[in-house]
């Protein structure tokens, strides 16, 4: 906004300038009778006439125009809001009437389905049918073969004889009668000054002297170079490419123990009768002609739900309860100011204090 303003006083003062140097360049006047405009905005009396000004319509500024002996000189303004003129123009529209097509809804019957209590009739007691599975044990020839003779091993203990040192008595002597010795507590009496001293440790500080002398001497610690002598550096041959010990698995021979029979002698062998069964077919009975029970299904009647509709002529209002909430008035606790005396030690007055909260 100030940067217009500054822009117009320039353009101002760069046509003030211009006029001052075309009326120097003019026939000088005997006597100057004028007035000059205010600032040149337009405003006052001109040169020999009215000065006639123009104000814009609010954008940027405007010039001024005065008379000069019959010549026209020119002056320019700044804008400073004055009235323009406007013109406004009211069109109207007159719509064109369109058909428009309003559904208007039809009323119809609506069939509201009202449930009410069935009562059903059931037995007592109810009866509970319940399948419980029976098994049935079917005949079924398979021919199983069986080898004849059949071999059977038989094991028979028989009495081995082991060789046991015969054991013989061993006496104890044990004296008659026993001692045995059976400690019986007896009471001892032992003496105990009266009354009693007791001994308690209270610890004391103690003075300890320790001898420092005057002045107290420093040892400082300074370092300085030191030179060790180190023999002259030699030359150590390193074999290139450097051999490297890389261990190879050996085979080493183990030792697998293989069992190996061992024939145990038997002094006397006898022979043992072993009893050899002898296969022979056995006839089992049966019936002819043979029953087979096959499970026929049978049909359990099942009681199910059938929906009954019942027409209601006149449907009846249900009242429905509905909880309302209801303001309940809940004590808080309210801070309240005490005053409370308070002694100043500094002072000889009594001040009035005050608590957030009394107890």
């Amino acid at each position: 906004m100030k940067t217009p303003i500054c822009l117009v006083f320039l353009l101002v003062a760069a046509v003030a300038a211009s006029e001052k140097k075309t009326q120097s360049k003019a026939e000088p006047l005997d006597k100057k009778l004028d007035k000059r405009g205010l600032l040149d905005l337009g405003y006052g009396y001109g040169i020999d006439g009215l000065d006639v000004g123009y104000i814009g319509s609010g954008h940027g500024h405007g010039g001024a125009y005065n008379l000069v002996d019959g010549g026209i000189g020119a002056g320019y303004g700044i804008n400073l809001g004055g009235h323009t003129d406007v013109t406004r123009t009211v069109t109207l529209v007159k719509g064109v009437p369109v058909p428009v097509a309003v559904d208007r809804p039809v009323p119809y019957p609506v069939e509201k389905h009202v449930p009410y209590p069935v009562k059903v009739p059931v037995p007592q007691p109810y009866e509970v049918v319940k399948h419980v599975p029976v098994h049935v044990k079917e005949y079924v020839k398979v021919p199983v073969h069986v080898p004849a003779p059949y071999p059977v091993e038989k094991k028979v203990p028989y009495p081995v004889h082991v060789p046991v040192d015969r054991p013989y008595p061993v006496k104890v002597l044990v004296p008659q009668p026993y001692p045995v010795e059976k400690h019986v507590p007896y009471p001892v009496k032992v003496p105990v000054p009266q009354p009693y001293p007791v001994e308690k440790h209270v610890p004391y500080p103690v003075e300890v002297k320790v001898p420092v002398p005057q002045p107290y001497p420093v040892v400082k610690h300074v370092g300085y170079p030191v030179k060790v002598p180190v023999d002259r550096p030699y030359p150590v041959h390193v074999p290139a490419p450097y051999p490297v010990e890389k261990p190879v698995p050996v085979a080493v021979p183990v030792e697998k123990p293989v069992p190996v029979p061992v024939h145990v002698p038997v002094d006397r062998p006898y022979p043992v009768h072993i009893e050899k069964p002898v296969a022979y077919p056995v006839k089992v009975p049966v019936p002819e002609p043979y029953p087979v029970y096959k499970h026929v299904p049978v049909a359990v009647e099942k009681p199910y739900p059938v929906p009954v509709k019942v027409p209601v002529d006149r449907p009846y209002p249900v009242h429905i309860e509905k909880h309302v909430p209801v303001a309940v008035e809940k004590p808080y606790p309210v801070p309240v100011k005490v005053p409370v005396l308070i002694k100043e030690h500094d002072y000889g007055h009594l001040s009035l204090g005050g608590s957030y909260y009394h107890h």
